[in-house]
């Protein structure tokens, strides 16, 4: 085996350790694997100077929703203004309105839109995006999603969003049990779990369905309201719980016990207004938090996941080098996935190289894109103009 490319003079990030693992030296890859340092190098090996620049994993949004059709700036228009967003859904907006906007939309035309939002996070250096369905809230509907989600490389997530208007409510909880979760189109489940949405007993019995099918489970919990969907998606072993601004400190300590991942989402928290999710307190207690775009619509319209990093430290007490966790080794391990968010010998080349010195800037300097180069399994996939 020989390294067929090599990326020299930079500062790399190996997230190996409790922090960011920095280190000088090249980074050497092999058939879009990291190898070790004293792997040979061929000798027509592309060779990249990366000028002093940061020489990171790919970045891991581990929560997004971003195939959709619509625009909702109305109603972030009517939250500034004081409408709630139970007020907002009431009047027809809301989730529903996104639905009638993406089951009108071709399959071309989703997919469309969907590229530009991964190639803008691409933009931010991030490789790695997990994608939720959702949207159509019908069978069929909900299989497209996911089958866009699988083509376009996002790893797919079957949504239990809500219980749409022309279904009796048991009958849609049988139809997504006995139709979609088998479907073989998923590789997690999730169930917003709150308000309006899905009740405690019927996300166990969904995710319990989930589980005895093989599919992993996440959970969007205590987003609007305590529910106890954290303690839920500890006891029954779920890969994530997500959202947490309502979470106990029983959920706290039932997330550290069970190692399921608190995949944090201030850009919601940001759009809605909301309390910010306790990252500092989790931390403290043992809880493993990534951070995520929450990528969607209506409470979240970004893709800048670095922004998160900056939330992350200056509204969540977080320090640094726990944002950069956040948004690697942390949210691979959410994915269920520990080839990814590092780069140790085995792990796939997903590198981001940051048009910057210090690691540091990433959160600091918010606002642009500032992915210089960006590989996925060692093929370039962004090159900044």
């Amino acid at each position: 085996m020989e390294a067929d490319l090599v990326i020299d003079n930079g500062v790399v990030l190996t997230m190996d350790g409790p922090g960011v693992g920095e280190r000088g030296g090249p980074l050497l890859i092999s058939r879009g694997r990291v190898v070790g340092p004293d792997t040979p190098v061929a000798r027509d090996a592309l060779r990249i100077d990366a000028g002093g620049r940061v020489v990171a994993p790919g970045l891991v949004d581990p929560h997004a929703h971003p195939v959709f059709a619509g625009e909702r700036g109305l109603e972030f228009a009517m939250r500034m203004a004081g409408t709630s967003y139970e007020e907002i859904a009431a009047l027809g907006g809301g989730i529903l309105s996104t639905v009638r906007a993406t089951r009108a939309a071709s399959d071309e035309a989703l997919l469309a839109a969907a590229k530009t939002r991964l190639l803008r996070m691409l933009a931010y250096g991030v490789t790695t995006c997990e994608g939720k369905s959702g949207y159509a809230l019908d069978i069929e509907g909900e299989k497209r999603l996911l089958r866009l989600l699988r083509e376009l490389g996002c790893v797919p997530t079957l949504l239990a969003h809500m219980v749409p208007p022309e279904h009796n409510r048991q009958d849609y909880l049988r139809l997504f049990i006995d139709e979609l979760i088998p479907s073989g189109l998923a590789e997690f489940c999730d169930v917003f779990c709150d308000r309006g949405a899905f009740t405690l007993a019927e996300t166990r019995r969904i995710l319990e369905a989930a589980r005895a099918a093989g599919l992993g489970l996440r959970v969007h919990a205590e987003q609007l309201s305590y529910t106890g969907a954290a303690e839920l998606a500890a006891e029954l072993g779920a890969a994530s719980a997500d959202h947490l601004e309502f979470v106990s400190p029983a959920g706290i300590e039932a997330l550290a016990a069970s190692g399921t991942v608190a995949v944090l989402l201030p850009g919601a928290a940001l759009t809605l207004r909301a309390p910010w999710p306790p990252a500092r307190r989790m931390i403290d207690a043992g809880v493993t938090v990534a951070l995520g775009t929450d990528c969607n619509p209506g409470t979240s319209m970004t893709e800048a996941l670095p922004l998160m990093m900056t939330l992350g430290c200056t509204q969540l007490g977080m320090t640094v080098e726990e944002t950069w966790r956040a948004v690697t080794v942390n949210a691979a391990r959410s994915l269920l996935r520990d080839d990814i968010g590092r780069l140790s010998p085995g792990c796939r080349a997903d590198i981001a190289i940051f048009d910057f010195s210090d690691w540091r800037s990433l959160p600091y300097h918010f606002g642009p894109p500032q992915a210089w180069l960006v590989y996925k399994d060692g093929r370039t996939a962004f090159r900044a103009s």
